[in-house]
């Protein structure tokens, strides 16, 4: 006798499980036991044949097992020869291309930095020399007039940032603290650096031009200023988060026809 399991039963049937009780019950048949498990109960084969007959029922096939996953071999070693000298070629076009990129940041590096206007410290007189210039009370007991030096000391010259278009076809970004910036315009840190900024110089590929930041606008706006020909001209940019390279080379180009 072939045991077989009540769910096997009901699948080969196409029945559910009080269907096949009710079967069964009506055809006078037991539930025998598995031979090795007492608790599980099934159907035998002959009694599965003889209940498709009564009811007219076909029996399905019982579901196949799954193949078992096909185990994939491991590459020949001739596969993996034969494709080194492509692999090598792609790591080679990768270290020329990272030399050129350190080539051109030494170039950039070494670039003269803007020259700062220090301003002049006088020099301490020396004892002797304050013995001389002592003055000597007048007999109405004036006081000395201060020296002409003292009053005109310099003032310290500021100088604003520049971004300019360099001859290696980018923009580059120089201040007088920090000399050259390492970010590129229209980047995150660009956008953070110009709302810190008051003023700064554009060289464009267009023309140049100052660019002074407008505090008392909302969003911190933009204004583009050029002398030409003893007449002073004026441009309204845009706020902090939007003014990149397109809109300064915009006005550039725009101040710029002024001359023609």
């Amino acid at each position: 006798m072939t045991f077989v399991s009540l769910a096997q039963a009901t699948h080969r049937l196409g029945i559910d499980v009080k269907t096949l009780h009710r079967w069964l019950c009506d055809a006078q048949l037991a539930l025998p036991c598995h031979p090795d498990d007492g608790r599980k109960k099934g159907v035998s084969s002959e009694h599965l044949h003889l209940l498709a007959h009564l009811h007219q029922r076909r029996l399905a096939p019982l579901p196949e097992e799954s193949a078992a996953p096909e185990v994939l071999a491991p590459p020949e070693l001739s596969a993996v020869l034969l494709a080194m000298p492509e692999y090598l070629t792609a790591l080679q076009a990768q270290i020329s291309t990272l030399q050129h990129q350190v080539a051109d940041l030494t170039r950039l590096m070494q670039q003269p930095k803007p020259d700062l206007a220090l301003p002049l410290t006088p020099t301490k007189p020396s004892s002797a020399v304050k013995q001389r210039a002592k003055p000597t009370r007048s007999a109405s007991g004036s006081r000395p007039m201060a020296s002409a030096s003292a009053k005109t000391a310099p003032k310290p010259v500021h100088v604003i940032a520049r971004v300019e278009y360099g001859k290696q076809g980018r923009y580059v970004v120089t201040c007088s603290k920090g000399g050259l910036l390492p970010f590129e315009p229209d980047t995150q840190e660009w956008f953070a650096w110009v709302a810190k900024q008051d003023a700064f110089r554009f060289v464009g590929k267009s023309g140049h031009f100052t660019a002074h930041h407008e505090w008392r606008v909302p969003k911190g706006a933009w204004r583009a200023h050029r002398h030409i020909r003893n007449h002073s001209y004026t441009l309204r940019l845009a706020p902090n988060h939007e003014l990149t390279i397109a809109v300064l080379e915009q006005a550039a180009e725009a101040l710029q026809a002024h001359l023609t």
